[in-house]
């Protein structure tokens, strides 16, 4: 897969196009920020998205002629792909997994909160789908267009990072700290998954989730099992009848119609049987 498709979104590169990029990546930040302000457990989860979702259409939708079901595919609730849903459910399963293995360590038996259901639904609305939304559905899908994979996710990881600050002041150093570096450093993994899922947030907001819900000591494990995503080859992701399609028109155009190959045999000009 080549470039995100931007739906009319031009290449982040001049002066009016960052400032404009900055300004709805401000906010963004700002709704997601200052719902998140009122509860960030996940018992609100749902309010956040919706707050969320409702800003990033119409940034999608405001001055443009474009439909709601057109914004909507746009900020990367389409179709997703089901290759990358199935290694995503991985990662994610491999990062809980250390809860019950800390507790058989420890010896000490998991507890669940009351209401967890509705929590779960909430960490998946809000720390998955509603920041996913920010990152990869707006900063890493405007700044793909006309940039490799790696200048993209090069590029998105400071401004990711730097709306991790506030934990630093509410929490401390150190889970601050280790929360712009899991951000940052996850940006590569979860921007893989956007594209190889059909440029969705779907596959990277179950990891985002489940990484969200480490403490100081599972840092390493929120660093380290998000990347074996990476393991996996995207031709196995992404299936062969969507790879590089502008490579396959091009491919086409040059390749003449056997009958043609056949009357230019047939005229009388050299041609090697081999050809014919």
């Amino acid at each position: 897969m080549s470039a995100v498709e931007p739906g009319g979104d031009g290449p982040v590169t001049t002066v009016r196009s960052w400032v404009r990029f900055l300004a709805g990546f401000a906010v963004l930040c700002a709704v997601l920020l200052g719902t998140s302000a009122l509860d960030a457990t996940g018992r609100w989860g749902l309010a956040i998205l919706a707050a969320v979702l409702v800003t990033a259409l119409a940034l999608e939708t405001v001055g443009r002629r474009s439909t709601v079901v057109g914004a909507l595919r746009r900020v990367g609730l389409g179709r997703p792909g089901g290759r990358a849903l199935v290694v995503a459910a991985v990662v994610s399963g491999l990062v809980l997994l250390v809860f019950p293995l800390t507790a058989v360590v420890s010896g000490a038996a998991p507890v669940l909160r009351p209401g967890w259901p509705w929590l779960l639904v909430g960490v998946l609305a809000f720390h998955g789908i509603a920041e996913e939304l920010v990152w990869r559905g707006y900063v890493f899908r405007r700044l793909r267009v006309g940039r490799t994979f790696r200048a993209a996710t090069w590029w998105t990881m400071p401004l990711i990072a730097a709306t991790h600050l506030p934990i630093v002041v509410t929490v401390g150093p150190a889970v601050g700290l280790g929360a712009m570096l899991v951000a940052a450093v996850t940006a590569i993994p979860l921007g893989y998954l956007y594209e190889t899922g059909r440029n969705t947030v779907w596959a990277p907001a179950l990891v985002h989730a489940a990484i969200d819900a480490f403490s100081s000591l599972l840092i390493v494990v929120s660093l380290t099992v998000p990347l074996l995503a990476l393991a996996v080859p995207r031709r196995l992701l992404v299936p062969r009848d969507r790879r590089s399609p502008r490579g396959r028109a091009r491919g086409r155009a040059r390749r003449p119609p056997r009958g043609s190959r056949r009357r230019a045999c047939g005229t009388g000009s050299s041609c090697s049987p081999s050809r014919c």
